[in-house]
């Protein structure tokens, strides 16, 4: 019987009663109301809340689940959250590939706006470049799925990843930790609190981690390097007076990464496995992988992507009588490099170098009421500005500048109608402007890159964008004994703009923005101190929604005339309408003092209503990329006594349903391939925490496993160019083992 068949018969009902005992045991549960479960508290709402107040589809990761489970980055936090798809894209450095509820958004470039915000300590990424970082000094974690326009802004269509920090404490204490692992991990990490006389206190934090890849590569005979990254910030935090305090932070990381190898998927019909079918196909590059369990790579050349760059946050907070009045500013710049030569093929095929940089400005303030009244409310204004470079060859050679300019004005009023019903309506209006200044390039140097000579530029475009929005959400939320209910409709949009990888004018034709309807209904309850039960129901239209097309360069809607070199052409265009449904379940149970027990489950229905390609309606053969039918996850946790200190055994099972990926689909052609679906898998975690008090200190030890029964790999990505495919892996179990040390 398979994996998805046993879980569905056996597993999910187990999965689904756990999840629904609160609901339904409710007498039996009553005897252990004393014991009671810890209160999350979230900033959904730009404002402190407990997690079951919140009319938000929101899913919080504590310090505690961080510190004694095995999240530990922002990958991993799909393993725990319903309806939550995160891959990393190895073309890009750190580069985070989120979809939430069936919005995904699959690219590296600058230009092409995600549908899942992320935002660290207050500040919203411009790029998904870097966007994947390790849990380390991590405060809170929150998950928020559905359009959350009002609050956030534009390009959250599908949700938010919130990240907070923390501050620092103004006293001495600090933290070490160094953890050993498979494929010759090491990974230390350290902060230190200091305070800054009797008005405040410095944090200093860093981090090294360094590893071989999971993949032994045949060809070359030997294990490539991996990660190699290194990351430090200094926070200081001054209390001007009793109620006005600023805190400023900045980061400095440099990854040197060298992405595990992928494996090439190209059919025997793919352009450049026709030109080559010695070097260029699945049967000698993924075949090969794929007989071995994804354990071993032919790829010739490695795949460098690397990210050096500084980050500086400011947030200043005054706490006035009945009000609380926040400024937050934040900026981002980057170099990154991307050299890729092989594509996972035993030789070199469609070599391509990359260089680029990021700047990111954004300004944001916050007047956050706290009335004793029946109304508060929420104002805010936001402003960001953003300019990107990147040039790259030798074979599509061009240069491309991207600026963009956004501009908002937000609010959001509750209003408690009784002591029973309460109506919230919030708004966002943005304004937003953008340009791309594209050319092209016929001289390479030496090192195979394009060289920048001005004269020898050829001008592609130069197209400009711009559009407003006004984004809505309207929430009813009724209070009952044992929690709350609500329903709310909500709007949001994902930026139009420019593919600015694009060598030609028909590439470079800007797309208009797509938008979002959504229709929640949901419930949060504790059945006791003990139990939680919270079920959401989603409804969502999306329409104008952007695709991005790849074809042959030969192909007229590129208007290159007759490819060479095995040259695609890429652009992106406003196709159709997609609908889409689901149901979530949260649920957690205390039944002893020692013992958690939390599970998740969420299904989604959805699919093209319509899908114009060129005048052909095609949505009988496109599919949603990463939106799994169904995700479950369920975590164990048991704290004892144990030689003088507390030792917690977490034991997290997760199952991903099968997922389609990036493809060509008015020309796709399921009998030839290349594939484009991910299977349904199941990873079950395990770690044993060991804490002691030293009397100045705790001391830690834990020993981690993942994955702990997939003795191979698995792929977890697919990509579809149009000339040619590749598939990306990920390691299955590793272990470890971390010593810290906290005072």
């Amino acid at each position: 019987m398979s994996y998805q068949k046993v879980f569905k018969k056996q597993l999910l009902p187990a999965l689904i009663a756990v999840a629904t005992v609160p609901l339904f045991s409710q007498t039996t549960l009553a005897a252990e109301s004393a014991i009671t479960l810890e209160e999350i508290v979230v900033t959904a709402r730009k404002r402190q809340e407990s997690i079951q107040d919140v009319p938000v589809a929101v899913t919080a990761i504590t310090p505690g689940q961080l510190e004694r489970g095995s999240i530990k980055n922002v990958i991993d936090v799909a393993k725990l959250v319903p309806n939550v798809e995160l891959h990393q894209t190895s073309q890009g450095s750190h580069s985070l590939s989120p979809s939430i509820r069936g919005l995904s958004y699959d690219d590296i470039e600058k230009s092409i706006e995600t549908t899942v915000g992320v935002a660290i300590d207050g500040v919203f990424m411009a790029s998904n470049s870097g966007a994947i970082f390790d849990f380390f000094d991590v405060e809170s974690v929150e998950v928020l799925r559905g359009p959350q326009g009002t609050l956030f802004g534009r390009n959250t269509i599908g949700g938010v990843i919130n990240v907070q920090r923390t501050e620092p404490t103004g006293e001495w204490g600090g933290k070490l930790e160094a953890t050993s692992g498979d494929e010759s991990m090491t990974d230390l990490k350290a902060i230190l609190n200091m305070p800054l006389g009797d008005k405040g206190g410095v944090k200093i934090a860093v981090k090294d981690i360094e590893s071989k890849s999971h993949m032994y590569n045949v060809t070359n005979n030997t294990r490539p390097d991996f990660r190699d990254s290194q990351s430090a910030s200094i926070s200081v935090k001054y209390n001007f007076t009793d109620n006005t305090s600023a805190v400023l932070t900045y980061d400095d990381y440099d990854h040197n990464t060298t992405a595990p190898d992928i494996i090439n998927t190209s059919p025997a019909t793919h352009a450049l496995c026709v030109a080559n079918p010695a070097q260029n196909c699945a049967a000698v590059s993924s075949d090969i992988s794929a007989a071995s369990d994804y354990k071993v790579s032919v790829q010739k050349n490695p795949l460098l992507a690397t990210l050096k760059g500084e980050n500086v946050t400011l947030k200043v907070t005054h706490q006035g009588e009945g009000y609380e009045l926040k400024y937050i500013m934040g900026t981002m710049e980057y170099d990154e490099l991307a050299r890729l030569g092989s594509w996972g093929t035993n030789g070199v095929m469609f070599p391509v170098v990359r260089e680029q940089t990021m700047e990111q400005l954004s300004h944001e303030l916050q007047y956050t009421s706290d009335l004793e009244g029946p109304m508060n409310f929420v104002l805010g204004a936001y402003y960001m500005e953003a300019d990107s470079y990147i040039t790259s060859g030798p074979i599509q050679n061009f240069t491309a500048d991207h600026s963009l300019e956004a501009s908002a004005l937000f609010g959001e009023v509750n209003y408690d109608l009784n002591d029973t019903w309460s109506l919230t309506f919030g708004a966002r209006y943005t304004e937003e402007d953008k340009s791309l200044y594209s050319r092209s390039w016929a001289i390479l140097d030496s090192a195979n890159r394009v060289a920048e000579n001005l004269s020898a530029a050829t001008l592609i475009g130069k197209p400009t964008f711009s559009d407003n929005n006004t984004s809505y959400r309207v929430v009813l939320q009724r209070e009952f004994s044992k929690g709350m209910m609500y329903t709310s409709y909500a709007t949001g949009f994902r930026s139009g703009g420019f593919f600015n990888r694009g060598s030609s004018q028909s590439e470079l034709l800007p797309y208009q923005s797509e938008e979002v309807e959504s229709f929640e209904i949901g419930m949060r309850s504790n059945p006791t101190e003990n139990s939680q039960f919270n079920i959401t129901y989603f409804n969502a239209d999306y329409t104008d929604k952007q695709v991005q097309v790849i074809v042959p360069g030969d192909d007229p809607v590129c208007g290159k005339g007759t490819s060479a070199n095995g040259v695609t052409c890429s652009f992106t265009r406003n196709a159709g309408q997609v609908s889409m449904d689901g149901l979530e379940i949260e649920a957690a149970l205390m039944p002893t003092e020692a013992l958690t027990l939390r599970a998740a489950i969420g299904t989604f229905d959805g699919g093209y209503d319509k899908y114009d390609y060129n005048g052909v309606d095609i949505s009988n053969k496109a599919n949603l990329m990463y939106a799994p039918e169904l995700t479950a996850s369920l975590v164990a946790e048991h704290t004892s006594e144990v030689a003088g200190g507390s030792l917690t055994i977490n034991a997290s099972y997760s199952f991903k349903d099968e997922v389609y990926t990036q493809a060509a689909w008015a020309t796709y052609n399921p009998a030839t391939g290349p594939k484009v679906t991910i299977d349904s898998y199941e990873t079950f975690d395990l770690s044993a925490t060991f804490l002691r008090d030293m009397g100045n200190g705790t001391l830690k030890l834990a020993v981690y496993g993942t994955d702990i029964f997939e003795d191979g790999n698995r792929v977890n990505r697919r990509y579809d160019a149009g000339s040619f495919s590749w598939a990306e892996v990920v390691p299955g179990r590793q272990v470890g083992v971390t010593l810290g040390y906290e005072f």
